[in-house]
């Protein structure tokens, strides 16, 4: 947090910073402003943002002279190709939005010149509630433009029917999967029982590779051009730890979603988001078109070893264009009334998301869910930001691409690397075909 405690004393903010150091509001319910924003709340039927802007323009918004117009939902990856088109003014190009939800590489995109700094319009008391980590990902040469608003990690989502088949036929409890040496062995074990299915598919497999790279002390694992640095020996040996069960069929990449192979039964575990939670199926159709109930359990991100437990964090945050004084309190407003505890942790649970401050966490506690699929993974969650160390990384959109076509290239050659392993080639080889493969993409 050293980070954060620089800029707090630089700034000793205080409460007339709420509205750039002005003692009047600029706000007038009877004229008000309006600010233009752009999400990537949109793959859900009915937005979870779009619902809190309506409630906000009705309540805060009407009261203050507040009004937040939607103008764009867009996704994460494609977010930061509509800001570079706007701030070029390319033809075409809607202007730039006063509000923007996206990463820190997007609020880099913009500018630190042109980004509302949320230190001056937070106290230092309401800074110091946010989760300490969630603020350093929002962090810009010591300021901190992109404010937390919900945050996702990679998590377990098990076929809970089918485990406790494998269980009673095999004695592998929940207890087997805390470390990955554990889960590699209970793949094994499935692998044989299911007559060739793998335990777990992977939507981001070099996530997983990454952070048990870390965890043996890696350095130095990425480029200039933040891609991998692949002799680099402990990502060497990461990367070995995964593609061997790969080739070996015991683990999957997924086609796009782990949910996808959950719920159709080709797998029994997909490791990814917590956001997926929101799109899997309570029922599993099986090819044959029988089908059973999913009764979905979420269980901790495995740890390297019982000593590394540490957990990805990912999710965007609010930014802010900064243009007038006025739009600056309006957005203040707007990002206060957003991030209330209990306003949080209602937003969040409709997505699969962490909150974002200490107090939204202990209000999770105490949350009562209606199903215990819910409350499985919001049991998980608090475990991990309990006992897990959060880890991060500013992945820009050339860098996704790049993976994207690795998990292509892995998902086209895994069957017939598998082929060749069975009749007798050396994993070495195999493991070095894929590892080029990633080279090649550097």
């Amino acid at each position: 947090m050293k980070k954060v405690i620089k800029y707090l004393l630089v700034f000793g903010l205080s409460l007339c910073n709420l509205y750039g150091c002005s003692s009047k509001s600029l706000l007038d319910k009877d004229n008000p402003v309006t600010l233009t924003m752009w999400h990537v709340y949109g793959e859900q039927v009915n937005s979870p943002m779009n619902q809190l802007v309506a409630e906000f323009n009705e309540t805060e918004g009407k009261e203050k002279g507040i009004i937040i117009n939607v103008t764009k939902v867009t996704n994460a990856s494609k977010i930061g190709q509509e800001l570079e088109a706007s701030l070029a003014k390319e033809p075409g190009a809607d202007p730039m939005p006063d509000l923007y939800t996206g990463h820190i590489h997007n609020a880099r995109q913009v500018g630190l010149e042109n980004s509302v700094v949320w230190d001056d319009v937070f106290t230092k008391k309401e800074i110091n509630n946010f989760v300490d980590e969630f603020l350093d990902a929002g962090i810009l040469e010591d300021k901190l433009v992109d404010l937390p608003l919900s945050k996702s990690t990679i998590v377990f989502f098990m076929n809970g029917t089918q485990f406790k088949k494998f269980s009673n036929d095999t004695q592998v409890t929940l207890n087997d999967f805390e470390t990955w040496d554990q889960v590699f062995k209970v793949a094994e074990k499935y692998y044989e029982w299911s007559n060739g299915k793998p335990l777990c598919c992977f939507d981001y497999v070099l996530n997983s590779v990454e952070s048990y790279a870390i965890a043996l002390g890696s350095k130095h694992m990425f480029n200039e051009n933040g891609w991998y640095n692949t002799d680099n020996k402990e990502f060497q040996e990461a990367f070995r730890t995964f593609l061997e069960p790969l080739i070996k069929g015991h683990i999957s990449a997924s086609d796009f979603y782990s949910s996808t192979q959950l719920t159709t039964g080709e797998t029994l575990i997909g490791v990814s988001s917590s956001a997926a939670y929101l799109y899997l199926n309570d029922i599993v159709t099986y090819p044959d078109n029988t089908t059973e109930p999913l009764n979905a359990i979420a269980l901790p991100y495995p740890k390297a070893d019982k000593d590394h437990a540490l957990m990805t964090q990912a999710g965007v945050g609010l930014c802010a264009y900064k243009t007038t004084e006025q739009k600056q309190e309006a957005a203040s407003v707007f990002a206060h009334w957003l991030v209330e505890p209990k306003r949080n942790v209602d937003f969040v649970i409709q997505g699969g998301y962490m909150p974002v401050t200490k107090k939204a966490f202990k209000n999770l506690k105490n949350e009562k869910f209606e199903d215990e699929e819910t409350q499985s993974l919001y049991n998980t969650l608090t475990e991990m930001k309990s006992d897990y160390t959060v880890i991060s990384r500013d992945v820009t959109y050339a860098v996704s691409r790049k993976a994207y076509t690795f998990y292509d290239q892995i998902r086209k050659n895994q069957s017939q690397w598998q082929a060749r392993y069975e009749a007798g080639e050396d994993m070495d080889v195999l493991v070095q075909e894929a590892m080029d493969i990633l080279k090649s993409l550097s």
